[in-house]
């Protein structure tokens, strides 16, 4: 059975260990506003209990929404909203949605300065979805969002822009959109953005928190991704055969895969030559066990050879009855008497 990404989760989880650059990239001037070093604090659990409870939404629930609240450099608080989306069918009230959430979270905490953002990780929405207008006799009501679509961007912007970790994180959402359905392109896309990841100047555990939401967001088949982990691997670790590598490096290199893939590759390969030896062995006790058998079958054969020469020759049986008592054909018992004959 295929497996089953959660896409939204992968992103929201990626947004909130990166929250500081998914602002930057997406309102320099609001990142510019917020008093960062007061610090921010993620509400979207107490927002779904508000959805599951007064003001719970009719339709489709989706637990990828964030509702953060920051503090701005005038001493004002302020929310910033993110919903995350990923659907190759976009549902007719996804706008509606958003307003409600929107409303839901200005109800819940009675505030009115609110912004709203809604990331798109695949195929673009339709354009009437990234407006929520009603007009109704003399009345409006109109709200826009701000709509982040990452098959929107030039390669080359989200490439240029790539020393903050958000556009990876959409340039990964537009790879994995580009080779739906070609595995080739697909490792091919997914090698070329691990290594402009590890070519950036980010601190050691951020990159590798940005190399694993890679390697997860773009996925492939058992088959391409041990050639994209092996790939990788002799990137970080290189044959030492062609040069000499201290110990102490192997163990960095094998330090860094094992936090890129979650497997430490000298323990692989150690488990690898355990199991090829047991598999060894078992296809040598297999073997010996098939001529074990063999063996007593040509015994048996030779037994039952004996017996069947015994009655017809010693007790003058006729080969039909010889054949019934050992359950053969007359056929068998026939080519068996030729034999001697």
């Amino acid at each position: 059975m295929a497996k089953i990404l959660d896409y939204d989760a992968l992103l929201k989880d990626f947004v909130t260990d990166f929250f500081q650059d998914f602002v930057a990239f997406v309102n320099p001037e609001l990142h510019a506003a917020i008093h960062w070093t007061k610090g921010y604090t993620f509400l979207e659990q107490e927002l779904i209990i508000a959805f599951r409870g007064k003001w719970k939404i009719k339709g489709k629930r989706r637990h990828t929404d964030k509702l953060v609240k920051v503090q701005l450099k005038t001493g004002k608080e302020h929310y910033i909203f993110v919903h995350i989306e990923f659907q190759h069918n976009y549902e007719s009230d996804f706008a509606r949605r958003m307003y409600e959430y929107r409303a839901i979270a200005g109800l819940r905490y009675g505030i009115e300065e609110i912004s709203a953002f809604a990331v798109f990780t695949d195929d673009p929405p339709p354009i009437d979805e990234l407006l929520y207008e009603r007009r109704t006799y003399g009345t409006m009501l109109q709200y826009q969002f701000t709509s982040i679509i990452a098959v929107s961007y030039p390669e080359q912007f989200l490439i240029d822009a790539s020393d903050n970790p958000f556009a990876i994180a959409l340039l990964a959402a537009q790879y994995a959109n580009q080779s739906k359905g070609d595995e080739t392109k697909r490792l091919e896309l997914k090698n070329k953005l691990f290594e402009l990841a590890r070519t950036k100047n980010i601190p050691f555990d951020r990159i590798v928190k940005i190399l694993n939401f890679v390697r997860d967001f773009i996925d492939l088949s058992p088959e391409f991704e041990n050639e994209f982990q092996q790939t990788q691997y002799f990137l970080v670790f290189p044959n030492s055969d062609d040069m000499t590598i201290s110990q102490g490096s192997k163990d960095f290199a094998a330090g860094l895969y094992e936090h890129v893939f979650g497997i430490n590759p000298l323990t692989e390969v150690e488990k690898e030559r355990q199991k090829a030896a047991k598999e060894r062995q078992r296809a040598q006790e297999e073997h010996q066990r098939a001529e074990e058998e063999r063996q007593r079958a040509e015994v048996q054969r030779q037994h039952t050879r004996a017996a069947i020469l015994n009655l017809y020759q010693t007790l003058h049986l006729e080969p039909a009855l010889i054949a019934t008592i050992f359950e053969i054909s007359e056929q068998e018992v026939m080519d068996i008497l030729e034999a001697v004959e």
